[in-house]
């Protein structure tokens, strides 16, 4: 697997990710990785309320595209599918591009990217999306009651309603504050400019080093090559969500955005991990929770979409997307890419040898 940094397109990334800071709170980052949120340094969460504080003038300009529930995807990478930043060393040049599409188009690409991201994942969903929203297109009488069917907060829901009847306006509108926010972002990522080179720089280096799979070995494991569809991928490294791996697999350009500090992470997860009655602990602990020993239950069956586990448990696709990624950083389950689609499966083995562990604690053998 060959890796490539794209400094320009790391800017662009972290830019269009900036303003979501507007809705942090550390208690839904505590939500998103309960497992390991005591390994988050002061300093991060620091640093995370000094760019709220930045973009909270700008509040009620955001909110129509930045969104407060932390699953659903906001304006940025809606248009990410529609239009990739990997190739563009500036975001004027960017935001150029897309305005040059025409009012349908831009409408059909956020039709289509909705959709998607709705569906579970796979090459033949976005075929059928595509389908969707050329149907959608044609007969927008019908976007109303498509939008209410997603599994989206119905702030979301408002403001991409809101969306469709003025599209173009709408990302102008967009565009304009993105340019207002732009130099007080410039200059606060150029405190982090050459750390963010000089960490690029050793990373791509050592995943050429290693043999074998390499994302999984920085990753302790949680993410893997096997994953990816392609030999070569474009690698961004992210300042602004410094503790997150994003696999943006629906784009034309697919590339990974990697945060600047979660190899830290990975690296004292290795250490618990060391640990094995901490990793029992672990395993018991999300098992202690009915409604993820449910979605568990719902994936050992072959259940893998987020929509489906929601309606079959009674609640909404955010609350599943929540044990899923707490799950999946326990290593209880794993994300396996298929002919083209991604679905979880259970860890058998790890739990398997996790019970058989617990039996010789407690001399049950």
């Amino acid at each position: 697997m060959n890796y490539q940094f794209r400094e320009k397109e790391s800017y662009i990334c972290d830019l269009l990710s900036f303003p979501g800071m507007v809705h942090y709170k550390e208690e839904e980052l505590i939500k998103k990785d309960e497992n390991y949120i005591d390994l988050i340094p002061e300093s991060s969460k620091k640093t995370a309320r000094e760019m709220q504080e930045m973009a909270l003038p700008f509040k009620e300009k955001l909110i129509p595209f930045y969104y407060s529930t932390p699953e659903d995807h906001d304006f940025n990478q809606i248009l990410g599918m529609m239009n990739p930043i990997i190739g563009y060393e500036d975001v004027s040049d960017y935001f150029h591009d897309i305005l040059n599409k025409s009012d349908d188009e831009i409408l059909y690409g956020v039709l289509l990217a909705m959709d998607y991201f709705d569906q579970d994942t796979g090459e033949e969903d976005k075929e059928l999306s595509k389908i969707r929203a050329k149907e959608l297109l044609h007969d927008r009488e019908m976007i109303m009651p498509w939008l209410n069917a997603l599994s989206i907060g119905s702030d979301a829901k408002w403001h991409l309603l809101a969306f469709t009847q003025t599209p173009r306006k709408t990302l102008e509108r967009y565009i304009e504050v993105i340019n207002e926010i732009h130099p007080i972002f410039r200059k606060y990522y150029e405190g982090f400019k050459v750390e963010i080179r000089s960490y690029a720089d050793d990373f791509i280096r050592r995943l050429s080093e290693i043999e074998g799979d390499s994302l999984s070995a920085v990753s302790n494991g949680i993410v893997s090559e096997s994953l990816l569809q392609t030999e070569e991928m474009d690698i961004v490294i992210s300042m602004v969500n410094e503790f997150a791996v994003m696999l943006n697999a629906a784009n034309e350009k697919p590339y990974i955005s990697w945060g600047l500090r979660i190899e830290s992470i990975f690296s004292a997860i290795s250490e618990m991990e060391d640990n094995k009655v901490t990793e029992r602990v672990l395993l018991f602990k999300n098992f202690g929770d009915k409604t993820r020993y449910e979605v568990i239950m719902n994936i050992a069956k072959g259940i893998t979409s987020t929509k489906i586990i929601a309606k079959n448990l009674g609640v909404s696709s955010a609350t599943v997307s929540y044990h899923l990624n707490n799950l999946v950083t326990a290593k209880v389950i794993y994300l396996k890419q298929s002919e083209g689609r991604y679905t979880y499966q259970v860890n058998k083995e790890f739990i398997a040898k996790c019970i058989e562990d617990l039996k010789e604690d407690f001399l049950l053998q």
